[in-house]
């Protein structure tokens, strides 16, 4: 097993792909429109939207461009760990509450009953589009100036640029996702067109609920949704995508990163998002959030990047029973390598994420795994013909996985 050929096409594929430039959707205004002075322009919204909702803007940071990593955030005065940043109030945040209580054909579709099953993620990337595609004027027209209008994430390459990954786990869920997003759209646009406005008001100087079914299209979708993956926070399942915070490029923390340490320093509390700075940043300096603890192929496929330096990077291997199964050519041995993994919660693809510290070398030389999945896997693989002639002398199926270590639920 030569995991560092994984690392290697898989950082090799990367480098070569995301030079490639994908084309912008004709559809959107606002979103990636940037133009000369709209950094300003934005930080005195931000200054002035925040002060009017009695919020406290990022007095000490500004926007800025760093080269290799586009724009991000600079500290024009000295930051101490744990100083809070911003204090943003809920009405400038995009959030399920925000997004249900606007003023618009959009903000009553998405409040209607039948669509509190939808999730946070699909109500923030239609209403993202609804804001960017509405012709009267958005309350975020700055933010949305200054949001890429081109993402590197995997489910942007082509066919033939993911034939490059082919071999590994990342371009089969690609493709899936390329899927899904198109399913997701044709739903959405259907049911949209299904309603009818109970209040004509709304409309008369806004979009209605059909012109935007009408413009909606998989591309701007598909953009809007991977905004909301690498953008927006998520606490206890809600999530919120600050028109601020998603500024901040990626590092990793200086500290065991939890769900209870990411709350050390984000929180939402009487009606404002709360961002404190993870670590101290001397004056000029580019100020950073890590976008948690993830193994490489979760920062390609969701933010576009690979980190320079990643302690819980891991290679991904897909462990099909199904086909092991298939490839024996005794009928009892079939049975009994079916028992074993049923047994052991395996019946179906497993996979698994191993980590170089998932790897022991012990005094021959040799390196023994210590990935569970993987161990139960190649276990009942090796026992399948001595444990199918151990149950026909009549010894009980979980005598023999207890013997050699195979636990029934990996």
């Amino acid at each position: 097993m030569r995991l560092p050929f994984a690392f290697t096409l898989l950082l090799a594929a990367f480098l070569l792909l995301a030079a490639i430039v994908h084309p912008t959707s004709a559809a959107l205004r606002r979103i990636g429109r940037r133009a000369d002075g709209d950094i300003e322009e934005y930080e005195k919204w931000l200054r002035r939207e925040v002060k009017k909702r009695r919020g406290t803007p990022p007095s000490s940071l500004q926007l800025s461009y760093f080269e290799g990593m586009g724009l991000g955030v600079r500290a024009v005065e000295d930051v101490q760990k744990g100083e809070e940043l911003v204090r943003m109030p809920l009405s400038l945040v995009f959030c399920r509450e925000t997004i249900q209580a606007m003023p618009t054909p959009f903000g009553r579709y998405i409040a209607r009953p039948d669509n509190q099953g939808v999730s946070d993620t699909q109500k923030m990337a239609l209403a993202l589009l609804y804001e960017d595609y509405r012709q009267d004027g958005s309350l975020w027209e700055p933010y949305l100036h200054l949001l890429p209008s081109q993402l590197d994430s995997t489910v942007f390459f082509s066919e033939e640029e993911l034939d490059e990954l082919d071999g590994l786990v990342i371009a089969g869920e690609s493709r899936s996702e390329k899927k899904r997003m198109e399913e997701q759209v044709e739903y959405v646009k259907k049911r949209m067109l299904q309603w009818e406005m109970k209040d004509e008001r709304f409309a008369m100087n806004a979009m209605t609920i059909a012109e935007f079914a009408n413009e909606l299209n998989v591309e701007d979708y598909t953009l809007a949704t991977y905004l909301i993956h690498s953008r927006a926070w998520t606490m206890k399942r809600d999530k919120y995508l600050l028109p601020f915070s998603d500024f901040l490029n990626h590092d990793k923390a200086d500290f065991e990163e939890t769900s209870e340490s990411f709350l050390l320093y984000h929180s939402v509390e009487d009606g404002f998002a709360v961002m404190k700075a993870e670590k101290a940043y001397a004056k000029g300096m580019q100020v950073f959030e890590s976008y948690g603890s993830n193994p490489n192929h979760i920062y390609l496929r969701y933010h576009g990047f690979l980190p320079a330096d990643n302690d819980a990077t891991c290679a991904q291997f897909v462990l099909s029973p199904q086909r092991a199964m298939r490839k024996a050519k005794k009928r009892d041995v079939r049975m009994v390598m079916d028992r074993l993994f049923s047994e052991a919660q395996m019946e179906y693809t497993v996979s698994a994420c191993v980590r170089r510290s998932d790897f022991e070398e012990e005094p021959s030389g040799r390196r023994r795994v210590h990935s569970q999945k993987m161990m139960t896997f190649f276990r009942i693989m090796s026992l399948s013909e001595s444990g199918a002639r151990e149950v026909k002398r009549g010894r009980q199926l979980g005598d023999i996985m207890r013997k050699n270590g195979i636990l029934m639920s990996p």
